[in-house]
Parts: structure tokens; sequence; C-alpha cells
């Protein structure tokens, strides 16, 4: 049974120590380089990212649910949070809550119309919807002020800690709080018997339903609990950047772009891979910020080299990288 029993537990030793060897990473960095803010800042939009593509890898990944309109739930839950504390005077800390629900609950209306859908027609119904959601938030200046940009109340001070947005660490340090909850949180999900059953159906729909499964309520399962959190992020992304607008490059496809390269770099059905593609890609993006609009481009041709020469993406590479 020893003999049995400690290469198991040499392999748990070694994932501990390589997650120490991550999370140590996260918290120094930001933190040894302090007096850099574009540091912080490019760490806080990795993050963002990632943990974003995460909620994508959960969907198209796991549950093999195409949405492109993802972008309209990072919306959902910014506009929720923003518009609760600008006209209802509630604390920014459970409006993020209410941002998340908005999301939540507009992804658990969106899946009960379109996930009885297959393939391409759910991930154009969820496209359509989010052009709604941004299109009208465009057209109601009087209450959410559409294009003139609604200006959003920062994060109150909490336990010593200023959320001012001239201070970075403490809004980078919540959001890593954030994102190793919601890391953790799909993980258990993805290795459970929920999970075990978004695998089945991602693979055989039909043969899963002839064992007594409903597909439809594990797909709504999924997207209401990846809309759920891409709206709390979003959320924390309104209070973090203090002005939102609904403008197409933030809440609209180029959005949704490029979280889903995100993704599909990172590998689909891994998570961890989408934090690395998170670092990767933003990075890159901020090396060709110059590039303006041809950034996009250059993703869409990173994203055919990765699914030509790396189809499982770079977590496949990952005894490379470690």
């Amino acid at each position: 049974m020893s003999i049995l029993g400690s290469p198991q537990k040499g392999m748990n030793a070694a994932r501990y120590i390589k997650l120490s060897l991550v999370l140590f990473f996260l918290i120094a960095v930001p933190l040894i380089w302090k007096e850099n803010r574009y540091i912080t800042t490019i760490f806080i939009s990795a993050l963002m990212f990632g943990i974003w593509g995460v909620m994508y890898d959960l969907q198209i990944g796991y549950g093999g649910l195409i949405n492109f309109g993802f972008a309209g739930f990072i919306c959902a839950g910014a506009y929720g949070s923003a518009l609760a504390a600008h006209h209802y005077e509630i604390n920014p800390w459970y409006c993020m809550l209410i941002g998340a629900a908005a999301s939540g609950v507009l992804g658990f209306l969106t899946g009960v119309v379109t996930l009885r859908l297959k393939g391409i027609f759910v991930g154009l119904a969820t496209w359509f919807l989010a052009e709604v959601l941004r299109l009208t938030i465009s057209n109601t200046p009087g209450y959410t002020r559409g294009m003139l940009g609604l200006a959003v109340k920062p994060l109150p001070d909490m336990y010593g800690l200023n959320y001012s947005r001239a201070e970075l660490l403490p809004y980078y340090y919540l959001l890593l709080a954030f994102v190793i909850i919601i890391f953790a949180i799909a993980s258990l999900m993805v290795h459970s018997r929920i999970g075990l059953s978004f695998k089945a159906i991602r693979e055989d729909q039909l043969a899963t339903e002839t064992l007594g499964l409903s597909a439809t309520k594990y797909k709504l399962i999924n997207f209401t609990t990846a809309c759920f959190f891409t709206g709390l992020i979003g959320a924390f992304y309104a209070h973090y950047i203090g002005i939102l607008t609904p403008d197409p490059t933030e809440f609209g496809v180029p959005r949704t772009v490029e979280v889903l390269t995100v993704a599909y770099v990172g590998g689909r059905g891994t998570l961890w891979g989408s934090i690395l593609s998170g670092f990767l890609l933003i990075g890159f993006q901020e090396y060709f910020r110059g590039l303006g609009a041809w950034r996009l481009v250059m993703y869409g041709v990173l994203l055919i080299t990765v699914m030509i020469y790396a189809p499982k993406g770079i977590s496949s590479i990952k005894k490379y990288i470690w």
C-alpha cells in the first residue's frame, strides 16, 4: 500500500509546490514594484481576462455551450452594480453582489430561452441578447447616461484599506482574492458529479439523456454559474475603472473575441490555462498597443496558430512551462 501510495503523494506535493510558487508570484510581484503603477495595472487586467477566460472555458470547454454574447454578461454585472450605487445609494460592496446577481439572473433567463437550441444557434441567440442589452443602455441616457458615460463610485474603505482610485494595490489584492475563490469553486464543480454531467452532455447529449440526466438542467447550472461570476468581476471592473459607456469595444463583440481567445489559447477544458493565457495575451496586447485595431487581427492570427500547432492550447505544453 505504501509503495502504491507514494507516487500519488509525490504528485500532490509537486502540485502544492507549483500552486505555492504561482501564488507567491501573484502576491509578491505587484508588492515589490508597488511604485510602478503600470505593472499593477497589467496584473489587474491579466487577472480579469484570465478569470473571464476560466468562466468561458467552464461554458464551452466543459459544457459545450457556445456564448458569443459573453461581453453582455460582463456589461450586466458592471451596470447592475454601478446603477444600484448611483441611483439607490447602496453600499458599493453590496452593489457588486447585486451586479453578480443581475448577470446570473440574465444568464438563467437566457439559458431558459436558448439552451434548448443546439450548436451555433445558441451562440447567435446569446449574441443577439447581449447586443439588445448594450443598445438598450445606449438609448436610455436618462437612467443609464448612455454614451455620455456613467460615473461609478469607488469602493469604500474596509479594514483600513484605502480603495480610492489613487491606490491600485487594494484593488489588485481584492481581485486576486476573487480569482482564487472563483477558480476554487469552478475546480470543485468540474471535478464533482456535476462536472462529469457537463462532460457527458458535451460529448453526447442524446446518450446522456437516455441515462436519465436532464441536459437542460445541467446546462442551466453551468450557464448561470458562469454568468454570475462573470458579472461579479464585471462589477469589480466598474468600480475599478470609474466610468462606464456601452461602447462595443468594452461590452461588444471585440471584448467577447478577446475573452474567447484567452480561453482557446489557454486550452479548453483546463481552467488554469486561461489564467496563464491571460497574462500572455495582456502582455502581448500591451507590447503591440501602438498598432491599435490591428491587435485584433494579430489575436486572430495567434488563435489560428495555436489551433493548428497546439490544438489543446498552451496548457498542453505545461511540462515545458514548468
